[in-house]
Formats: C-alpha cells, structure tokens, sequence
C-alpha cells in the first residue's frame, strides 16, 4: 500500500511538472527551435572562425553551454525520451563543438599497434586527430536533439493509434482493492510487470494505460498496482499498448 501511495505521489508530482511547463508550450517549443538553430550557426561560424583564430572554441565555451542549457529545459519536461534525447545529444554535442577540439595537440587520441618485420617488433602509432572524433560527435549529437525537435513538434511518432476515445473508469489501487477481491484471493503486481522492457522504457510518458481488470476495461497510471491477470489491451497491427499521453 505505502509503495502504490509513494508510485501515486510521484506520478502526481511528475505530472505538475508537466502542467506548469504545458501552459507555455508554444514559448517552449519556439525556444526548442531557436536554440537548436542557434546551435547549428555557432558551429558554422566556428568552423571559420577556428581557421583565423584557433582559440576561437575556448573564447565561445560561454555561449556554446547556455544554449544547450536552454535546449534541455525547453524539452525534457515532456517525457523520458525528451529528457533522454536532450541530456545525451547536448553531451554529445558540446563534446563535438568544444571538448575535443580544446585537446592539447600532444595528448592527441593514440592507438598503438606492433608490427613484426624480419622477426623485430616495430611500435607505431596511430594518430587521430581531434577534429575528427569532434565531427562525430557533433553529427551524432545534433541529430539526437533533431530527433528530439521532431518528437516534440510532433508527438504522434510514438504515440499508439486509437482514433476512438476511451470512456473507461480510472482504476485506482486503494479504491478497487475491494471489488478484486470478492473473486477470491488476488496478488497485486506494478503495471511494468505486464509490458515488454522496451514499453518499460516508454511507459512513463502516457497518463494512463488501457488494462482488462475482472473483465472491465480500466485506465491505469503507470505506477499503479494490478491484479497479476490483468490484460494489456494492445494495438492489433502494431502490438503497441494502447493509453492516453
């Protein structure tokens, strides 16, 4: 009972969250934009910059942190992917566009291998150059936080197909408790318990999931408590659960 009150108050906390932050998703959303855009021209103007001056990178670290900032808490509040997507790409990203180009040339990445000629070995080395571990990087990162834009201005990339709306009773632990047990003795188990470890991962941004619980269809929090034969209703083509956002 005290871990069902404890997943409640958390999900009610997270959801808070989410409604000071829904109020303004417009603004949230166009700062997304501008930082990701504004992340974009720094690194163009950078790769010009760094052939005139290659201290420029070191003398723009003060813009290059802030805009990742603004970029992660413009995001993260709309799901666990969002936060994901943003936390890594922006690592990634100033990896690519600072952290690495700042590497002191004689402590450059080296990757040594031995050789064997006429029975002598012979110790090379391989050197890379930061710049292109930072290209990488930098790819890698800003298309995480592309995909990030592209999941917040459009929701539906992951969200499972159910054009009807679902009038189905809110399932309460602490309320049903009774109701579950008149069938006899049941044993109550978390809803991550019943999906995949995938859906596990994707679970914590819908509100409420649809279950079959003693043969009625309810809407249940993802942190709330079932009986261990409850049914996940699931998309017939895709198997994706089925629950609102």
């Amino acid at each position: 009972m005290k871990g069902s009150q404890y997943a409640e108050d958390r999900w009610s906390f997270i959801e808070n969250i989410q409604t000071w932050f829904q109020h303004k998703n417009q603004f949230w959303l166009l700062l997304s934009v501008l930082s990701f855009g504004a992340i974009f021209v720094l690194q163009i103007f950078l790769v010009f910059a760094s052939e005139a001056n290659p201290s420029a990178r070191q003398e723009a670290e003060f813009l290059i942190v802030p805009i990742l900032a603004i970029f992660i808490l413009s995001t993260f509040w709309r799901s666990t992917v969002h936060t994901f997507l943003s936390l890594t790409g922006s690592s990634m990203t100033y990896g690519g566009m600072f952290l690495f180009h700042v590497t002191n040339a004689a402590s450059q990445l080296v990757t040594p291998y031995t050789a064997n000629r006429l029975g002598y070995g012979i110790k090379h080395a391989l050197v890379v150059s930061p710049s292109m571990i930072a290209d990488r990087y930098f790819i890698v990162g800003m298309f995480a936080l592309a995909f990030c834009l592209a999941i917040a201005i459009k929701p539906n990339f992951f969200k499972p197909r159910d054009p009807d709306e679902l009038p189905y009773p809110v399932w309460k632990h602490s309320k049903n408790f009774g109701m579950t047990q008149k069938s006899g003795l049941v044993r109550f188990i978390p809803l991550s318990v019943l999906l995949t470890y995938e859906e596990q991962q994707l679970v914590a941004r819908y509100k409420y999931v649809v279950l079959v619980i003693a043969g009625t269809k309810y809407l249940v929090t993802p942190y709330d408590w079932v009986p261990d034969n409850s049914v996940v209703i699931r998309d017939e083509e895709s198997n994706s659960i089925i629950g609102i956002l």
